[in-house]
């Protein structure tokens, strides 16, 4: 039995299959405290909701503790620090709205047709090489680079630079893990260093001439407002949102086609029935959420499911565990597209709902969609392998054949 004061979600044998251990622990108490992690853990689906939605709750300022780790080290990441000052999700009000303003203004620059339209495009020349070789890699060489793909379209990016761009920047989000090294903070500013200079020009070649782009529009509505960024922070904000739009929605397409591809019967279902293709999606961001976890600071003292949480005190919201609750899923561990029942907590709530939901949804959903749509792949692994990251649920690879 696990045991509650030595509970680390950090632990290895959490990597492949962690959903026993967090079923054990949420069938015992909904909130309790850990002394491994000194925080307090939120496992049902009822806690977790509401704790997204409590203002009481305060996202962690990572950026302070990447600055304290680099002063004791005599280190200056200057473009990580300018990237985290620039998260949205590790903003508190009032510094967040500003930046929420700007990102869902850049999420609104096409309607939405268009852009699924465009993703139809991308995942149709993407997965043309299944039918003409008879394999694919759809984790390396569809889920991956469907989505920066897109995020180039949005920002007005040539293909091959939103391709160079995710590679060079893939290997920063280990920096927003619990148990990432100064090696890993040093290895993102060199990232961070050659990816922010390609933007850089790319921004000052927009306001010399400005194009029908969403680098363009960052940039006029950016100069246009009261308290405009300099070119540095408005460089680390692209580099953010590229991130955000590509990083978590490739881990969601790659789980959900191993989902679909690995369930025979509710594949052919899904196949009849296209309506079903959204929520076979749901269905994956429920099974497999790409976040499993997220941390939050109680600003106040407060109460949570009977537990009296200090002012100061971290409480780890366990998303993969909400989202298998049996008291808001019946049979939470089977993959049923059509399910009903309660939102999943894999986008967040409240302040910081993700802005780009609708869209990593879409890529899902078109991305299965055009899968199904040509001669139906086989499964080349009997188990997918997960990347070494304790909070990021994402393949490694996923090989089939026709």
């Amino acid at each position: 039995m696990v045991d509650f004061g030595s509970f680390n979600s950090l632990a290895p044998l959490l990597r492949d299959d962690p959903y026993p251990v967090y079923a054990q622990l949420r069938a015992r108490a909904p909130v309790f405290w850990t002394e491994t992690e000194q925080a307090w853990v939120l496992l049902r689906h009822q806690e977790v909701s509401a704790a997204f939605c409590n203002p009481g709750l305060l996202t962690l300022d990572l950026g302070q503790f990447v600055a304290d780790v680099s002063q004791a080290l005599g280190d200056h990441p200057v473009e990580l620090l300018r990237l985290l000052d620039m998260a949205i999700f590790f903003r508190n009000p009032p510094a967040h709205g500003p930046l929420r303003a700007l990102v869902a203004r850049l999420l609104a620059l096409r309607p939405q047709a268009a852009c699924a339209a465009e993703v139809a495009r991308i995942a149709r020349s993407l997965h043309a090489p299944l039918v003409r070789d008879g394999g694919l890699d759809l984790m390396t060489g569809f889920a991956d680079p469907l989505p920066p793909l897109f995020m180039g379209w949005l920002l007005g990016l040539a293909d091959a630079d939103a391709l160079w761009l995710a590679k060079t920047l893939s290997g920063v989000p280990v920096i927003l893990n619990r148990g990432a090294s100064i090696r890993d903070f040093r290895a993102a500013e060199r990232r961070l260093t050659e990816a922010h200079a390609f933007l850089r020009a790319e921004i000052t070649a927009r306001r010399l001439a400005p194009r029908d782009d969403g680098l363009s529009l960052l940039v006029s509505r950016n100069d246009a407002s009261e308290a405009p960024f300099d070119d540095d922070r408005l460089t680390a904000l692209t580099s953010f949102v590229f991130m955000a739009g590509f990083e978590t929605t490739s881990a969601l397409i790659g789980n959900a086609l191993w989902l679909l591809l690995d369930h025979p019967d509710q594949c052919d279902r899904v196949a009849a029935d296209r309506k079903l293709l959204a929520s076979a999606a749901e269905e994956a961001l429920r099974l497999e959420a790409p976040i499993q976890q997220v941390r939050r600071r109680a600003a106040t003292d407060m109460t949570l499911a009977g537990q009296e949480i200090r002012a100061g005190q971290q409480i780890v919201l366990m998303i993969a565990a909400a989202n298998r609750d049996p008291q808001a899923y019946p049979d939470p561990d089977l993959y049923l597209p059509g399910r009903t029942g309660r939102p999943v907590q894999s986008f967040g709530g409240g302040l910081h709902h993700c802005l780009g939901a609708w869209v990593a949804r879409m890529e899902a959903e078109i991305a299965l969609g055009t899968v199904l749509d040509g001669p139906r792949p086989r499964l080349c692994i009997d188990r997918p392998g997960w990347r070494a990251l304790h909070n990021q649920r994402r393949m490694t690879n996923l090989p089939v054949q026709v």
